[in-house]
């Protein structure tokens, strides 16, 4: 019965074509609202290298759709590498005219979107990548994908650190949570000198991050009414009015910046935070402050966070609980050192794969670590890295307690030099790490 409706259908609008009067078949036959959508982007493109943002937009042919608007949330983006599919890929709605609620979407009013697909805010790897975006909206499950070809190339730079700071300044180490806000990042300002270190440090974190680091640069730290110390506890009296106070997840970044950064001043230990010149249970809800707040002191791994712009090398802190002895505290270190974080590949290894470590020696306070030969092979021709592995080699040995200095050996022999270093002599940290300014 049906085939025979059909055929006779399709004989009518025969009769009508032969008859040579105009016809839009989309006026006899019913089409699905999601075959009428399409998705463009603004300019069109297939592929970029790069990308900082791309313009998404969504029309129709015919048919106006109705849909559900949730701001930032109206566009899904799958990513894939060597076809398999990525998880947890970070992008941002950057902008959209879709407001919360209704939107109709027409052939003379789109739905634009723009995203965020820089390597930045992804925090993907150099590489190709298949971007696959598509509506969030359960109408629009059907429409097919619109792929991009995304490559990203960085080219991070490596800022050496020091030991020796500009003429009338002084170095202070400040810290700020990276733009993905897992890490605390260690940063040095070289500022006019003055005794006052206290609030100087105060007010450079409230200036917040240089733009060159590729960290957070708005300002996040609350408003401080003073900061003085007693012992070796600094406090940091804030002001209850600060709006920054209502924002609990960046308020409990903004703390730890305090916290990290006071603590690196000679002779501080702990931070006591007061509201108003009193102490609080809770300086907002969920965040208690009625004890004082100490940085994580347990042996830390430098790796190097690559920011696209720079590699800034971030104390990161593997499990050390089992450890029974300092060489096996060093074991462990040295393996974070070359595997990097597994599920953030933005936080890279800082040592190469063929580097192995050969012996352990800890005498008094310094740790000796015996390489094999391809310790001085590594990076070569690349002295920004060769100069950054160092680096965070020296860093992460002195996390180790009552651990001042490092001898490096290459089976057991000191006759060398790496990265205009020689070996024939031990090392300390260097005292100011990621100047912020090359």
């Amino acid at each position: 019965m049906f085939r025979s409706m059909l055929i006779l259908v399709l004989i009518a609008l025969v009769g009508f074509f032969s008859s040579g009067l105009p016809i839009e078949i989309n006026d006899l036959l019913y089409i699905p609202v999601e075959r009428s959508v399409s998705y463009s982007f603004q300019p069109a493109y297939s592929e970029v290298t790069n990308p900082q943002t791309v313009k998404f937009a969504m029309t129709t042919t015919r048919t106006s759709v109705n849909i559900q608007g949730t701001q930032g949330k109206n566009i899904k983006i799958e990513v894939f590498k060597d076809g398999n599919k990525l998880e947890a890929v970070n992008y941002d709605e950057e902008a959209s005219q879709i407001p919360d609620g209704n939107f109709t979407i027409t052939r003379n009013n789109p739905l634009i979107v723009q995203l965020d697909i820089s390597q930045k805010t992804t925090r993907l790897p150099d590489g190709e990548y298949i971007f696959k975006f598509s509506s969030s909206n359960s109408k629009l499950d059907s429409i097919e994908p619109l792929d991009l070809r995304v490559t990203y190339k960085s080219n991070p730079q490596y800022y050496k650190s020091l030991n020796y700071y500009p003429k009338g300044t002084m170095g202070i180490v400040l810290y700020f949570p990276e733009k993905g806000k897992n890490y605390m990042v260690p940063v040095t300002r070289f500022v006019p000198y003055t005794q006052a270190v206290l609030n100087t440090t105060a007010s450079n974190l409230v200036t917040g991050a240089n733009f060159s680091t590729g960290l957070i640069d708005t300002d996040i730290i609350p408003h401080i009414n003073k900061v003085f110390y007693n012992g070796s506890t600094v406090y940091v009296d804030i002001n209850s009015r600060s709006d920054r106070l209502k924002d609990n997840p960046r308020l409990f970044h903004a703390l730890d910046s305090i916290v990290y950064s006071m603590c690196e001043i000679p002779g501080m230990e702990r931070v006591q935070f007061l509201l108003d010149g009193k102490r609080v249970e809770e300086i907002s809800p969920g965040i208690t402050t009625g004890s004082p707040w100490s940085p994580e002191t347990t042996p830390a791994a430098y790796l190097a966070l690559n920011t696209v712009d720079r590699y800034l090398i971030i104390p990161y802190r593997p499990d050390t609980s089992s450890a029974g002895s300092i060489r096996e505290i060093a074991y462990i270190l040295f393996q974070t050192l070359k595997k990097g974080i597994e599920d953030d590949h933005m936080v890279m290894p800082v040592i190469p794969e063929e580097v192995k470590l050969l012996n352990v020696y800890y005498l008094h306070n310094t740790i000796t670590l015996d390489f094999n030969p391809a310790f001085l092979e590594a990076y070569k021709g690349n002295r920004q890295k060769q100069t950054m592995m160092m680096d965070a080699i020296l860093y992460t040995y002195t996390t180790i307690p009552g651990v001042q200095y490092v001898k490096i050996l290459i089976e057991g022999n000191d006759q060398y030099t790496f990265a205009d270093n020689r070996l024939t002599n031990r090392f300390k940290r260097p005292l100011y790490i990621n100047p912020e300014t090359n």
